[in-house]
């Protein structure tokens, strides 16, 4: 004889995991979320759509409230451009930047900030090898409000 399944109740301090969560994220970049942000982004400049390059990795289990997560989309091709979307407690909050730009690198995070590294190519600089910068720009969640400290690339 076997015995009826018993589920435990949930801690009263737990919360429900966000809109866009999922494999055990906080944000994935697989959500509904993900998608309907990338797809008010519009066409990008070149090539056919945005790509969903990567994500944050922060785990529902620590905890989501208060969590700045991220995901880079690029456009296709030789040289593509990068967009930075931010979300927290399952809303999307924007991009890091009002256009997209190449050689972008995410190079770390806390709980409520990201670091992104731009580099550009100089007038004299082949595409491939951008000699630009680099500049670190750190991004901060503060409620729903992200700020941006450091430079961005010139036009």
């Amino acid at each position: 004889m076997t015995s009826p399944a018993v589920s435990k109740p949930e801690s009263p301090t737990a919360q429900p995991a966000p809109e866009g969560s999922g494999h055990g994220l906080c944000f994935d970049v697989n959500s509904a979320l993900a998608a309907s942000s990338v797809a008010s982004l519009g066409a990008p400049p070149a090539g056919d759509g945005w790509e969903i390059q990567a994500g944050s990795d922060d785990p529902i289990e620590a905890g989501c409230s208060g969590v700045l997560s991220w995901m880079t989309v690029e456009w296709p091709g030789i040289h593509p451009g990068t967009h930075i979307l931010f979300f927290t407690g399952g809303k999307y909050l924007g991009t890091a930047s009002a256009q997209p730009y190449a050689y972008t690198t995410v190079l770390g995070k806390t709980r409520d900030t990201v670091s992104v590294q731009y580099r550009w190519p100089r007038e004299e600089d082949p595409l491939c090898c951008p000699q630009g910068g680099p500049s670190v720009v750190t991004f901060t969640l503060t409620g729903t409000t992200v700020t941006a400290n450091g430079q961005f690339p010139p036009n």
